[in-house]
């Protein structure tokens, strides 16, 4: 069996518009509208909207959902020099790929050695 991780920005429209008429909240929102998540996708739902999260790390619950902005951080921002080319930013986002990856390692094995498991 194949699978991948995805990471993705899921969004919820339902209301967006002011002066169109949505009628009730689906059934099978857990949290109400405003609070998408995984079920979003699973029952289609018309008020759903997703974009990738490029060069993002995060944390995901037992939901599969990332529980808070504490949990996740995303190449941009100060990461990024407004001075810089494409060529810099190029290499500035492979640098973050290398620490990401490397970290993610790192949590592991911490993980190991203190949980008691070590293998």
């Amino acid at each position: 069996m194949a699978f991948v991780h995805l990471l993705l920005e899921v969004y919820c429209l339902y209301g967006i518009e002011d002066d169109k008429e949505y009628g009730d909240i689906p059934p099978f929102c857990k949290s109400g509208a405003a609070q998408p998540g995984y079920y979003c996708m699973e029952n289609s739902c018309p008020f759903v909207a997703y974009t990738d999260a490029p060069f993002e790390i995060a944390y995901a619950g037992e939901s599969g959902e990332v529980p808070d902005a504490d949990s996740w951080i995303g190449f941009g921002g100060d990461m990024e020099p407004d001075d810089a080319d494409e060529g810099r930013i190029t290499d500035l986002k492979k640098l973050w790929e290398d620490i990401c990856k490397q970290k993610v390692q790192e949590a592991y094995k911490e993980y190991i050695g203190k949980s008691g498991i070590e293998k």
